[in-house]
């Protein structure tokens, strides 16, 4: 098969092809909204991405075969793509069709002295990323608990990279202002979300400032908690990081499970990696990691 890499030509393909060889009911493939929200931000170059999507298709004349997905974002540099869903037919497999496509995302972000990378990836991933030059690192999923001990040992403080520039307040109204289904709590201390589910009440941490004393996290921790001891429900607070985000955070138990819909335990670790480097910090809501699929 002979395809070519070119921008999205329309949302409506996608949202098939994501229903039909990604995840069948997958929200990218069931609901417009969504999709639009991920892939055609306000910072999306349509010098480079014509129909508003930032997202390179692989066709075979007329017909999606392949694509990568991307967020176009502000940060951690101005022009920023974090990857989101990649994926080629299963007969291209092998074929470097797959190959292609991050070849030329990450050609979109250089040529605009830009980043590309993802949080997110697999373990299996990580071979073809580090040997395309990615910087790479293990994320480990945390819990808040306030008899935990520790202090401010160990907690990851800031340290920016060169160059790298933080979230900007039009990225946090966007992302967390505008989500088309979900509702976050934000503050100074922080962005959190707390759902019900199968499992019992959740609070996800997605944004805790590098400088928080963690105040909100407690509050917010104290109050769920107790609505779910009423509510005869089970309970944690969670967060992704890099390091022990604050104090009372302690890892989480392997059998925890981490997507609850349905309750299921995939594991508490995940990986980062970008292009020319890794930011600081790696926020749980940069990519899809905070919202039910």
């Amino acid at each position: 098969m002979s395809a070519v890499i070119e921008p999205l030509r329309d949302a409506d393909s996608l949202r098939e092809y994501i229903g039909s060889y990604w995840a069948s009911g997958h929200i990218l493939a069931r609901d417009p909204a969504m999709t639009d929200f991920t892939y055609a931000t306000p910072w999306v170059d349509r010098s480079v991405f014509p129909e508003g999507y930032s997202v390179l298709g692989a066709y075979d004349g007329d017909r999606l075969v392949g694509f990568l997905g991307s967020i176009s974002a502000p940060y951690p540099r101005p022009y920023s793509l974090w990857l989101a869903l990649w994926h080629v037919l299963p007969e291209l497999k092998g074929s470097g069709m797959g190959g292609q496509l991050l070849r030329r995302m990450q050609e979109i972000a250089g040529a605009n002295d830009g980043w590309i990378g993802t949080f997110g990836a697999s373990a299996d991933a990580l071979p073809v990323y580090l040997s395309r030059g990615y910087a790479a690192r293990g994320v480990r999923r945390w819990v808040f608990n306030p008899s935990a001990e520790g202090g401010d040992q160990g907690v990851l403080k800031a340290n920016p990279t060169a160059r790298e520039v933080p979230p900007p307040q039009e990225w946090f109204d966007y992302r967390y202002g505008r989500h088309p289904s979900l509702e976050y709590e934000r503050a100074e201390g922080g962005v959190l979300r707390t759902e019900t589910n199968e499992w019992g009440r959740v609070t996800h941490a997605v944004w805790l400032p590098p400088d928080g004393d963690g105040s909100l996290v407690a509050e917010i921790h104290s109050r769920e908690s107790d609505a779910a001891r009423r509510d005869g429900q089970n309970y944690l607070l969670d967060a992704w990081s890099f390091g022990r985000p604050g104090p009372n955070w302690e890892l989480a138990d392997p059998e925890l499970p981490e997507v609850f819909h349905p309750p299921q335990a995939r594991g508490n670790r995940i990986y980062a990696v970008g292009l020319p480097f890794l930011p600081d910090r790696i926020q749980k809501g940069d990519c899809d990691r905070d919202r039910p699929n």
